[in-house]
């Protein structure tokens, strides 16, 4: 059974909005939040990132908070959005961390002890409780877009699900 509370990194933001599922984070968790350094990354002014529109809308915005200053052990070893979302989500247990990228996910997970998932994990959540029709197709969409997803993980994504 999946956390129904969350911390949000950048990559599944993007990620999300590529495939046109961002919708997916309200339904499926209670409460989840986006430090404010994801936020900023995420609507940079003239990165054009996917989900930058969308998320400056109030519904959004009451989803953005501040994090406690990271570990020096963060700073060091992971860019300042992923360390924002192991600090939140430390700060905010019991939650699910929700990084893409394997050094942050590995460090959350055997540093900080934190229950670790990505996108394509969110994507079997949804497809688990009949939110999205076609896992396989929705990841290959979100490849096809420029997202990176290697064969093994949607490999383990559709055999999780059981498709």
């Amino acid at each position: 059974m999946m956390l129904d509370r969350a911390v949000i990194n950048t990559g599944p933001l993007v990620a999300l909005s590529l495939i046109g599922k961002l919708d997916l984070l309200p339904v499926l968790f209670r409460e989840f939040w986006i430090p404010d350094v994801v936020y900023r990354e995420v609507t940079a002014v003239g990165l054009e990132r996917p989900g930058a529109d969308t998320l400056t809308h109030e519904r959004w915005m009451q989803h953005v908070c501040p994090s406690p200053v990271p570990d020096p052990l963060l700073i060091v070893e992971l860019d300042p959005g992923e360390a924002a979302v192991i600090c939140l989500a430390c700060s905010r247990l019991p939650c699910l961390t929700v990084i893409d990228e394997k050094r942050g996910r590995r460090i959350a997970r055997s540093v900080y002890g934190l229950q670790v998932k990505g996108t394509a994990g969110l994507l079997v959540e949804a497809k688990r409780r009949s939110l999205l029709d076609n896992l396989r197709t929705t990841l290959l969409d979100l490849r096809r877009a420029g997202y990176y997803l290697s064969d093994a993980v949607i490999a383990e994504a559709c055999k999780a699900a059981g498709v």
